[in-house]
C-alpha cells in the first residue's frame, strides 16, 4: 500500500523533538558539574570581597585582593579541573545515541517510503559529529584563559565588584560552548545515520531535507530540497532577505548551533499519495515560518 505524503512528512517531522529531548539531556549532563561548581566559586568570591570591602572602602586592600584574586585562581582551576574531557565524553556519547536512533528512523522512513525496510545498518556517528565532541575540551581550556585574563589587580581595582562579576560570566561561556559542541555532535551525528542508510539503498537515492517545524528563516528555506549523498547543500539560502545568512556550503543539517533539522533518504521514483514529499516539505516550513519572500541566495 502507498503511504500519504503527509503520514511520512508527520513521522519524519518528529526526529527533531526527539533529538531536542536527547540533546537537552545529554547537555545538562555535560556542563551541569562546571556550572554548578562556577556557582560556587562565584558565591564564594561574592562573600569574600563583601567582607574586604564597605561603603567608605570600594575595593579590597591591596594585599587582601592580592591574595583574593590567588583564591579565585585557584578555585577556577578547581571548577574547570578535568571538565572539558568529561563533557568530551559525554558529547561522544549522545552522538552515537543520535546516530543509533538515526538509522532507526532513516530506516523507518525507507520502509513507508519503499515498503521494504534495509536491514540492520550499524551506527556511525560521522566526522563532523566527532569532531564537535572532541574540540570541547579546548574550548573549556580557552574560556578559562580568557576568565583567569579578567583576573587582575588593575582590572577589579578598576570595575569593582562588576569586574569581579565579569570574570565569572567570561568564565560560563564554556557552559554555553559545552552545550553547543554537545548539539552539534547530535545532530550531525543523526544527519550521518541518513547518509549511512542512503548509501547503503544505492544510486539514484538523494539526501532530502526536513526542517524542525518553527525552523528559523535559514533553515526553513532548505526544506524539501535534495543532494546527492556526499554532495553539498547550497550555502546562503533564507526566507527572509534581511535576516544574516549563513553561506558556507554543507553536507546536512546542523545549519548553526542548536538547529534540529534533519534529513531522509528519498529516491524521485519512490511514490505517494497526495502532494510529492519535497513539495510538501517546502510548503509547511514555509507555513511556519512568519516570512513569506522566496528562498534566496543573496
Amino acid at each position: 500500500m502507498t503511504e500519504s505524503s503527509k503520514t511520512i512528512a508527520d513521522a519524519a517531522q518528529r526526529q527533531p523533538a526527539q533529538l531536542r529531548a536527547l540533546e537537552h539531556r545529554h547537555a545538562q549532563t555535560a556542563a551541569g558539574p562546571l556550572a554548578r561548581a562556577l556557582t560556587d566559586a562565584q558565591t564564594d568570591a561574592t562573600t569574600r570581597w563583601t567582607l574586604a570591602t564597605s561603603p567608605t572602602q570600594r575595593i579590597p586592600l591591596l594585599e587582601e585582593l592580592k591574595a583574593l584574586i590567588e583564591h579565585i585562581r585557584k578555585a577556577l582551576a578547581a571548577a574547570f579541573s578535568g571538565q572539558g574531557t568529561y563533557a568530551m565524553r559525554e558529547a561522544q556519547r549522545a552522538a552515537f545515541t543520535a546516530a543509533a536512533a538515526g538509522i532507526q528512523h532513516a530506516s523507518r522512513i525507507t520502509a513507508m517510503l519503499r515498503g521494504v525496510p534495509p536491514p540492520d545498518i550499524p551506527p556511525e556517528t560521522g566526522p563532523i559529529a566527532d569532531r564537535a565532541a572532541a574540540g570541547i575540551p579546548a574550548a573549556v581550556e580557552e574560556e578559562h584563559s580568557h576568565a583567569l585574563a579578567l583576573l587582575t589587580t588593575a582590572s577589579l581595582t578598576a570595575y569593582g565588584a562588576a569586574g569581579l562579576a565579569s570574570v565569572f560570566s567570561r568564565a560560563r561561556r564554556a557552559v554555553t560552548r559545552i552545550t553547543a559542541g554537545v548539539a552539534v555532535a547530535v545532530t550531525s551525528a543523526a544527519a550521518n545515520a541518513a547518509l549511512t542508510v542512503a548509501r547503503y539503498l544505492g544510486p539514484g537515492v538523494r539526501m532530502l531535507w526536513v526542517a524542525e517545524p518553527g525552523a528559523c528563516p535559514a533553515c526553513a528555506a532548505y526544506a524539501g530540497r535534495m543532494v546527492v549523498p556526499g554532495r553539498f547543500f547550497p550555502g546562503g539560502l533564507s526566507l527572509d532577505p534581511a535576516r544574516t545568512v549563513f553561506m558556507t556550503p554543507l553536507t546536512g543539517p546542523p545549519r548553526h548551533p542548536h538547529c534540529r533539522c534533519t534529513v531522509i533518504p528519498y529516491h524521485p521514483s519512490w511514490r505517494t499519495q497526495g502532494t510529492p514529499l519535497p513539495v510538501l516539505l517546502q510548503q509547511l516550513a514555509r507555513a511556519g515560518n512568519r516570512t513569506t519572500a522566496p528562498a534566496r541566495r543573496p
